[in-house]
């Protein structure tokens, strides 16, 4: 009898990586609707009481403090990612290397180290009393612009040279270059890196620990706060908004914009 097909198995590898991943989620979410008081599977009846807790304003006010950080940071990080990704992809200058390590060294560091080296800088800075969303803002920008340089840069590669000098050539300058002609073809690795930035920056804990105040914490540390008390119900109905919220916006980014295309190729359906 011959062997499994190698497809067979590949399938069953899938299958198990796919049930790994998402069955804790799942199990996350079923737990939310318990009738009960405590977080147990299978749950101990039905109920959507749990949450009406997590939408009330205890919740919501941190969920929209971090949709609010997020979105800034997206926005600010590809901001600054997109002279940098120009700089780094068209020119070759003395000390690029330095630029590039310093660039991408927030992917290397823990953003647990980052975190503890910015809340130094701010306090001998003297901006301490600018802790909450400001100095959040700036952490997650620090770490968030990372993603951005490299999926523009891989836009900017893929972008042939000879287009910009074409249409210097019929007389565009340099603004016009960019605005009318560049920034439309490589619009997937601006829309990736805003995407990559937002969801980092929204699921970001470690570094918000120590950039955070009573007040002015995103959804990641109050949720943090809370498990102190232990893993209630209201918990995984919070975990599976936040869980959701990311999860729209990549379906939307993909009917919209085509992510799938720009990360796995074009599709040849």
């Amino acid at each position: 009898m011959s062997g499994p097909r190698p497809w067979t198995i590949l399938k069953v590898a899938v299958a198990a990586i796919y049930a790994f991943m998402l069955g804790p989620i799942l199990i996350t979410v079923i737990v939310s609707f318990n009738a009960g008081t405590r977080s147990v599977f299978p749950p101990e009846g039905w109920s959507l009481k749990w949450w009406g807790v997590a939408l009330s304003a205890e919740w919501l006010e941190p969920i929209g403090f971090s949709l609010r950080l997020a979105a800034l940071t997206a926005i600010l990080s590809c901001v600054v990612a997109l002279p940098l990704a120009f700089g780094l992809t068209r020119h070759r200058f003395p000390g690029r290397n330095v630029v590039v390590i310093l660039v991408l060294g927030p992917l290397l560091l823990p953003t647990l180290a980052t975190g503890l080296g910015l809340l130094r800088v701010f306090e001998l800075t003297g901006l301490i009393g600018f802790m909450g969303f400001w100095t959040l803002l700036v952490g997650h920008v620090v770490i968030c612009t990372p993603f951005a340089v490299r999926t523009i840069a891989v836009s900017l590669h893929g972008l042939p040279a000879n287009v910009e000098a074409a249409a210097a050539s019929l007389g565009a300058g340099r603004t016009v270059i960019l605005v009318r002609i560049v920034l439309p073809l490589i619009r997937n690795g601006l829309v990736a890196g805003a995407l990559f930035a937002f969801i980092h920056s929204f699921t970001d804990i470690n570094l918000s620990l120590f950039l955070a105040r009573p007040g002015a914490s995103p959804i990641t540390v109050k949720i943090l706060g809370f498990l102190e008390f232990g893993f209630a119900p209201t918990l995984a109905a919070v975990s599976a908004i936040t869980l959701v919220i990311p999860l729209l916006l990549v379906l939307l980014v993909q009917k919209t914009a085509k992510l799938g295309d720009f990360i796995y190729g074009e599709s040849r359906v």
